[in-house]
C-alpha cells in the first residue's frame, strides 16, 4: 500500500510567499480604498462650505446700498467703492435668530499674506457716524480713510468669511447707456451709481459669480 505523498519543505515555503503576497496586497488595496474615501469625503466637506459661502455673498452683494458718504476733503463718495483685488460697500447684514437686518459696511479683498495660499476674505463694522447732523452733533464725524485703513491693516478687523482664490479677480458692468452695452471694467470708484452687474472670478475650478448688486431683479441678460 502506498502511503500518501506529502508537501515538501520547498512547496510550503512558495505556499507561504504567496500567501504573503496576497495578504500585502489586499492590505494595500483596503488602504488605498480608506484614503480615497477620505479624501473625498473631505473634498465633499469643503465643496459644500464654498457652495454656502458663494451663496451668502451673492446674497450680500445683492442688497448692496447707494448712498453718498463724507470723505475728509469735503467731498462725496458712493457707497461702493471697488477696484480689481477690493470692494467696500454698504450692505444688510441679518441678525442672528432674527428676521430683522442692519446695514454695515463690508470689505472684500484678496489676502496675499501667504502668497501660496491667497485667500478671498470678508470683514465688516458697523454702519456708524453717517446719522444727519443734529444740534448736538452738528458735524458727521464719519473718516472714509480711516475706516479704510481699519479694513487693510491684518492684526486689524478679523475676517468674517475666507475663501481659496488663487485666480481671485473682481470686475464690473456699467449700465446699459443708448443702446449701448459696455464692456467689463477692472473698478468701480468716484460713480455715482452702482454698477449694473459684478463678477467675482475665484479660481479655474468654479465658474464667475456674477450679481446684480442693489437687488436690480430685472437683469436677466447674459454676459461673457
Amino acid at each position: 500500500m502506498t502511503r500518501p505523498r506529502g508537501f515538501t519543505l520547498l512547496e510550503l515555503m512558495v505556499a507561504l510567499s504567496l500567501l504573503t503576497l496576497l495578504a500585502g496586497l489586499m492590505f494595500g488595496g483596503f488602504r488605498i480604498a480608506s484614503r480615497t474615501w477620505q479624501t473625498v469625503d473631505e473634498h465633499s466637506g469643503q465643496l459644500s462650505e464654498t457652495v454656502q459661502a458663494q451663496r451668502f455673498l451673492r446674497r450680500l452683494l445683492a442688497r448692496s446700498e447707494s448712498r453718498l458718504v463724507p470723505e475728509t476733503r469735503e467731498t462725496s463718495l458712493l457707497s461702493f467703492q471697488g477696484s480689481e483685488y477690493s470692494l467696500i460697500f454698504i450692505s444688510a447684514l441679518p441678525e442672528r435668530n432674527s428676521r430683522t437686518s442692519q446695514s454695515a459696511w463690508f470689505y472684500l479683498a484678496l489676502d496675499s499674506t501667504a502668497p501660496e495660499l491667497p485667500q478671498l476674505i470678508l470683514k465688516t463694522q458697523p454702519l456708524g457716524g453717517l446719522d444727519p447732523p443734529t444740534p448736538e452733533q452738528p458735524e458727521i464725524t464719519f473718516d472714509w480713510y480711516q475706516m479704510v485703513d481699519d479694513f487693510q491693516r491684518p492684526d486689524g478687523i478679523p475676517a468674517l468669511l475666507t475663501l481659496p482664490a488663487a485666480d481671485f479677480r473682481l470686475s464690473y458692468m456699467p449700465r446699459e447707456e443708448d443702446g449701448i452695452q459696455a464692456g467689463w471694467q477692472s473698478d468701480w470708484q468716484q460713480q455715482d451709481a452702482l454698477p449694473e452687474l459684478m463678477r467675482i472670478t475665484l479660481t479655474e475650478d468654479w465658474p464667475a459669480l456674477v450679481v446684480s448688486p442693489g437687488e436690480q431683479r430685472n437683469v436677466i441678460k447674459q454676459f461673457k
